[in-house]
């Protein structure tokens, strides 16, 4: 893979195009497992690689147009195919950027605002993205601080949405949640006011919510 080249990600908008459908196809593909769980996830938006589109692709029933195809390509001279996680460069959007700077995102939005920040190298389905060796260097050239830890959880794999690759989920089962108190009712002239009270405090103790219900 070239170094500084941007990997070829695409989100619905480009996936439709490709096959010539309304981008509300390829999201119902999405929710029919047509198109698998996305490749890659940044900033909490779905992308998938371009082989894996390509693959999608079925004689008669799914078909990736050429012209379109290449066109996709000649507009995105430079990127370069990827077909794994493993091999792509980081990547982020808008929702880790503040982690680098330990900022809001609308001091994030300023600075793009004012064009004190770097070009996005590219915008797919409407999303801006940055490779972050970009923003890096940007950051030194304006003299910005970034935070060492923030680049660590982007280089691990970590964007918002996704975990870091390695990160495994907890095989321990969560304990089982408290029984819940019977149920008990109250008829007027027939209920001790302190009894009720006393109950009520059993229930809060136990760190439940109580709903009181009229019923005839």
């Amino acid at each position: 893979m070239a170094a500084g080249a941007f990997p070829y990600l695409l989100g619905h908008s480009e996936i439709a195009f490709l096959y010539g459908v309304e981008r509300q196809t390829s999201q119902l593909w999405r929710t029919r497992g047509v198109l698998p769980e996305p490749d890659f996830v940044v900033s909490g938006n779905p992308y998938w690689f371009l082989p894996t589109v390509l693959g999608l692709a079925e004689p008669h029933v799914r078909e990736a147009d050429k012209e379109r195809l290449k066109a996709f390509k000649a507009e995105r001279r430079g990127w370069c195919v990827v077909d794994k996680v493993e091999a792509m460069p980081p990547v982020i959007g808008l929702k880790e950027i503040p982690w680098l700077f330990g900022k809001k995102y609308g001091d994030i939005y300023q600075w793009r605002t004012r064009n004190s920040f770097a070009e996005e190298d590219a915008v797919v389905s409407g999303s801006p993205l940055w490779l972050l060796d970009t923003v890096l260097s940007d950051a030194e050239e304006r003299s910005r601080t970034v935070l060492p830890e923030a680049v660590e959880r982007v280089r691990a794999g970590e964007r918002e949405g996704l975990k870091p690759r390695g990160r495994k989920k907890s095989t321990e089962s969560k304990p089982e949640p408290p029984a819940l108190p019977p149920t008990r009712s109250y008829k007027p002239d027939e209920a001790d006011l302190d009894e009720v009270t006393a109950f009520i405090k059993e229930i809060w103790a136990a760190g439940l919510t109580v709903s009181v219900r009229a019923k005839r």
